[in-house]
């Protein structure tokens, strides 16, 4: 499938530029109805080509949030249509893993709409999330809200890393593959690691410039290696894009 859309972006990038925007809106659309879609990797090759191609990177994001909030929307509205009759589909079945409906269901009950912004980082139960919210009638305010937010963020971040890593917009893809979980845990750990250091400034009075300087060298220490590793596996191994 990845072939196939590579090809297909390489295609339109020589064509009308209307047809480009259009790309990327669907590929959206398509990321969260069908999940097996590899919207992510999209979304890193539109930051590279806003760089390529002199795209303006702002509507190439708004492009893609839309794209994903409408979506979005109709998931969380068919589920409080149809409620949990609709997670006996069999289409639903195929393209979801009903399975977790009771991991998901407990999130709900232990976060409330804050369970759709924790579902985007954990792979392959976002677009599911949405369909129970609908379910479960969460707070439609906070639920827009909240999938409004989480979109923009994601996919700032990975336009962002696509137009500065430029034609090694691979590299974050791979490094998504191979260190998923890891980068999880590492959110964990840096908020624990915040905490901490703001719990020193409490009780030692250490200068904020000191912290902000403890959190820069934490970032960067672990990204550089992410990346190095991440960058190392590319080469040696070639992209299996």
């Amino acid at each position: 499938m990845e072939n196939v859309i590579l090809d297909i972006i390489d295609r339109l990038t020589n064509s009308n530029r209307l047809f480009l925007y259009l790309f990327f809106f669907f590929s959206q659309c398509l990321q969260i109805i069908f999940p097996p879609y590899p919207g992510d990797m999209v979304l890193v090759i539109e930051g590279y080509l806003s760089e390529l191609l002199h795209l303006n990177i702002y509507f190439v994001l708004i492009i893609a949030w839309f794209g994903t909030f409408l979506s979005s929307l109709m998931l969380y509205k068919l589920g409080e249509k149809e409620k949990e009759k609709i997670l006996q589909l069999k289409i639903i079945r195929v393209i979801f893993d009903t399975e977790k409906f009771i991991k998901i269901k407990e999130m709900f009950n232990k976060y409330g709409s804050a369970a759709i912004f924790i579902s985007k980082f954990i792979p392959g139960i976002h677009s599911f999330t949405l369909l129970i919210a609908g379910i479960f009638e969460v707070n439609k305010k906070l639920a827009y809200l909240t999938i409004g937010i989480v979109n923009i963020t994601h996919h700032a971040l990975l336009i962002i890393l696509g137009k500065i890593l430029k034609e090694n917009w691979a590299i974050i893809i791979n490094m998504m593959k191979t260190y998923n979980r890891y980068i999880i845990i590492a959110i964990i750990v840096f908020g624990f690691f915040i905490c901490y250091l703001y719990e020193l400034i409490k009780r030692n009075s250490i200068s904020k410039g000191r912290f902000y300087e403890g959190i820069y060298k934490f970032i960067c220490n672990n990204l550089y290696c992410l990346f190095t590793n991440s960058y190392i596996t590319y080469k040696f191994r070639g992209s299996s894009i």
